[in-house]
């Protein structure tokens, strides 16, 4: 039986082999789109974890519901077929999630790994960069065979973040979870260019129909907005996770939008001398297109925001996932949305008049 480290050694002679043979050969090439395989149905966990947060006189408290939706196959490299323990190939066979450190793609019917170690500079990236030259996708390292009676390594990219089936024993998943849960991510605050105008603070805040009101978040709290990295203990190792806010959607309340902002907005509490036609600068904004009942100051549209953040994990056995939730905004600035009116008016500065005289007369 060829022992672990084995195979470890022959991928490595491999591997040497194909970097010295010049040209990359016909198994670096993207691999055609595979069928899509049948999907599992979708998990969805929540936990939630109450905090007291800052907001208003500060005893503002909130619950932070974390739902997140564990996806089925879909084509992509990943495994969540029924078979043994979980995994089979295209033609319903069962077979190991695992064999060592390689794990059952379904897409590419082969054991594969995310290949880590190899170097960045390879020529498998070159078509695979951002503006920064920076690689971007996921490189597979993938066998061909069954690791004893015939072995081969076969390399493939895909555009998307690694997700591996899932091993016997405590979930991953569930430990990222509780670990997010524990960040106590805040709910989004709302701000909208609408103003209150002096005289009419009754109105509470108001905006025009047709012209941009600019939305945001709170850009400066990256509890709200930001990047977190988390690690958990799982059974037998560890598990490390990036948590990274990527959209806020807002509702105007109109029954209009969703406004989708890949950023948090621009803030800018709108200021009478400002030109109501002005764009916020990361274009997160709404136009209504409708007022609300003129000359009701208790008819409003209320604004609420919902942010999307993206988690990227993986643990120190080898398996990789990705899954997403969202946290809502709890408080909604609400806008009356009148309309302005142009009225032509007399001048009452008199018009001089002629001279019939010519010039010099």
């Amino acid at each position: 039986m060829l022992t672990r480290a084995f195979v470890s050694s022959l991928a490595a002679l491999l591997l040497g082999t194909l970097l010295v043979s010049g040209p990359p050969p016909a198994s670096w090439a993207d691999p055609p789109a595979p069928a899509a395989s049948p999907s599992a149905s979708a998990t969805t966990v929540s936990d939630t974890k109450v905090n007291t947060d800052r907001y208003g006189d500060g005893s503002l408290v909130f619950g932070v519901t974390v739902t997140t939706t564990t996806a089925g196959n879909s084509g992509s490299p990943e495994s969540r077929a029924s078979g043994a323990d979980g995994c089979s190939t295209a033609a319903g066979v069962p077979v190991a999630c695992w064999v060592g450190g390689y794990g059952w793609m379904s897409a590419y019917q082969m054991y594969c790994r995310v290949a880590s170690d190899l170097p960045l500079d390879l020529s498998v990236w070159k078509e695979h960069r951002d503006a920064k030259g920076q690689p971007i996708g996921t490189l597979f390292s993938c066998v061909v065979g069954d690791f004893f009676t015939k072995f081969a390594l076969v390399y493939r990219w895909s555009p998307d973040p690694p997700v591996t089936p899932p091993r016997a024993g405590s979930d991953p998943v569930v430990s990222v979870r509780s670990a997010i849960a524990a960040l106590g991510l805040h709910p989004p605050a709302v701000g909208v260019g609408a103003y209150v105008y002096r005289g009419y603070t009754e109105w509470g805040l108001t905006w025009w129909v047709g012209a941009p009101m600019w939305l945001w978040i709170d850009r400066n709290d990256p509890l709200q907005w930001g990047t977190h990295t988390v690690t958990a203990s799982v059974e037998g190792g560890s598990v490390t996770a990036t948590v990274k806010a990527v959209k806020v959607e807002f509702d105007p309340g109109d029954g209009g939008g969703p406004v989708v902002c890949l950023t948090p907005g621009t803030s800018r509490p709108w200021d009478p001398n400002d030109l109501l036609e002005d764009h916020s600068p990361s274009n997160c904004e709404y136009r209504y297109p409708h007022t609300n009942k003129l000359g009701d100051k208790n008819s409003r549209f209320s604004v609420s925001a919902s942010v999307t953040w993206d988690v990227r994990w993986s643990s120190s056995d080898g398996q990789y996932g990705v899954f997403s939730f969202t946290v809502d905004s709890v408080e909604s600035p609400s806008v009356h949305v009148g309309e302005l009116r142009v009225v032509a008016a007399r001048d009452p500065t008199p018009m001089p008049t002629p001279s019939t005289r010519g010039p010099g007369r």
